[in-house]
């Protein structure tokens, strides 16, 4: 992960050029502001999708099941579906 102090003459141009190499965090006034990374076309489809809310929600209802004990371990699954 690189660093780089963000300042009024830093171009976008500069930021882009170093996020293609590696990480970038950006600081200003010493102070972490942003966490730049590479994105690709796939990463963009997993953005949008992550943010979904009817995402969001069934991820929220699948922590509750699990803090309820409503769900299987994956070795009681395959108990039942007899595949141990």
């Amino acid at each position: 992960m690189k660093t780089m102090v963000v300042s009024e003459t830093t171009t976008v141009e500069e930021v882009i050029a170093a996020v293609d190499q590696d990480d970038v965090l950006l600081y200003r006034e010493g102070k972490p502001v942003a966490l730049l990374s590479a994105f690709d076309e796939d990463d963009l489809e997993w953005y949008v999708r992550e943010r979904e809310p009817a995402f969001v929600e069934s991820i929220a209802r699948a922590r509750q099941q699990v803090e309820a004990g409503q769900t299987l371990s994956q070795e009681a699954l395959k108990q039942q579906l007899g595949l141990d």
